[in-house]
C-alpha cells in the first residue's frame, strides 16, 4: 500500500502514486470488507454525500455498514480524473444490486478526495443512480474532450 508516502509533501501526489492509490481504494471497496473500507479514512473524515455531511469515521461507518450488507452485485470501478495539490478527483462507476431491486443498478459519481497521508480525510460525492434498462443508458467511457 502507498500509505507509507507522506502527502504533507504534496510533490509525492503525482500520477503514479494517485493512481496506485486509486486502485488500492477500488479493490478495498470491490471486497466489502467494512475493515478493510474503513481503514481508508482518517478518524476525523467529513464526508458529504450530497444528501448529508458525516464527521467523523463512526459516522461514516455507520451510514456506510448496512448499505453495503445488502449488496448481493458489488462492481466498482474508479478512474483517476485529476489531481489537486492533495485532492484527487475520480470518476466512479458502480454496478450494484440488492435484494430490493430486480434488475441491476447503476450509480456514477464524481468524489473529490481529499488525502491526508494517504488516507481519505474528505470525502465529497456527487452521483446520481439508474436502473439497467433505463433511457439513455450507456456504458460509454470516453475521454473528455476539450471544447
Amino acid at each position: 500500500m502507498t500509505q507509507h508516502l507522506e502527502i504533507n509533501d504534496v510533490s509525492v501526489v503525482n500520477v503514479p502514486n494517485a493512481t496506485a492509490w486509486v486502485a488500492e481504494v477500488t479493490a478495498a471497496c470491490n471486497s466489502l470488507s467494512m475493515e478493510r473500507i474503513m481503514d481508508l479514512f482518517t478518524e476525523d473524515v467529513v464526508a458529504d454525500r450530497g444528501f448529508a455531511v458525516l464527521v467523523g469515521r463512526p459516522q461514516v461507518e455507520a451510514y456506510m455498514r448496512p448499505v453495503y450488507a445488502r449488496y448481493t452485485h458489488y462492481e466498482l470501478t474508479k478512474t483517476l480524473r485529476a489531481i489537486d495539490g492533495d485532492q484527487i478527483i475520480v470518476d466512479a462507476r458502480l454496478k450494484w444490486k440488492t435484494p430490493d431491486h430486480a434488475r441491476m443498478q447503476h450509480t456514477r459519481a464524481l468524489e473529490i478526495l481529499k488525502v491526508r497521508n494517504w488516507k481519505i480525510c474528505r470525502w465529497d460525492n456527487a452521483a446520481i443512480s439508474w436502473e439497467e434498462e433505463g433511457a439513455g443508458f450507456s456504458e460509454s467511457h470516453q475521454e473528455p474532450v476539450a471544447v
